[in-house]
């Protein structure tokens, strides 16, 4: 062991731990300023409202649009993104990496649901639907998609004032969305690839 590093460990002050009471503490006085904060600043003001439309206007937009004999497929293939989707957010929300200062409710963390699925994930599902079935035309759509999202979408939702970012940057968003919408389509294939096989 190096020296410093154990001089350092002898000298940390044990008794100076944080214990769990502390911890849930913190955690609801946070959870109460977040209320009041989200009642004072964001419940029912337009950009409030915006949400609460991004949260319906795409569902009901692929509803008219998904192929019902596929539904169960390309939902499927939705809720992996989907899933995969919001514990990124969680993470990058957690280390604070962005935040969202406008949320629908104070009971979601991460905040921006809307946005995850109206956004991303919608659009990533109409994606999967038309060119899923085709690696090559996949890509494209799916690399095009991600540029618009993470060089279109992310500045424009900065521009509204409902993200924020603070050490992510949006071209780190571009490989992310990409690299997940492949994933999700392997994952797809290989699910189709398992029942076709049985």
């Amino acid at each position: 062991m190096d020296l410093f590093l154990f001089k350092v460990l002898v000298k940390m002050p044990y008794f100076a731990q944080i214990t769990l009471n502390e911890v849930l503490e913190a955690e609801k006085e946070f959870y109460k300023l977040l209320r009041e904060y989200w009642y004072d600043h964001n419940f029912l003001t337009p950009k409030w409202w915006f949400l609460v439309f991004l949260s319906i206007l795409p569902a009901l937009f692929w509803w008219k649009f998904v192929d019902k004999k596929r539904l169960t497929e390309i939902l499927t293939y939705g809720l992996f993104l989907g899933v995969i989707a919001t514990i990124l957010d969680s993470i990058g929300s957690n280390a604070l990496a962005w935040t969202y200062p406008i949320r629908l409710t104070p009971y979601l963390y991460p905040q921006l649901y809307p946005y995850d699925v109206g956004v991303v994930i919608i659009p990533f599902m109409l994606v999967y639907q038309k060119w899923g079935h085709q690696m090559k035309s996949y890509a494209i759509a799916s690399l095009l998609l991600s540029f618009f999202i993470a060089f279109v979408a992310e500045p424009t939702m900065v521009w509204l004032g409902v993200y924020k970012e603070f050490t992510w940057k949006h071209i780190y968003s571009f490989p992310v969305y990409f690299v997940l919408a492949l994933i999700c389509r392997w994952i797809i294939f290989f699910i189709k690839f398992q029942e076709d096989k049985n």
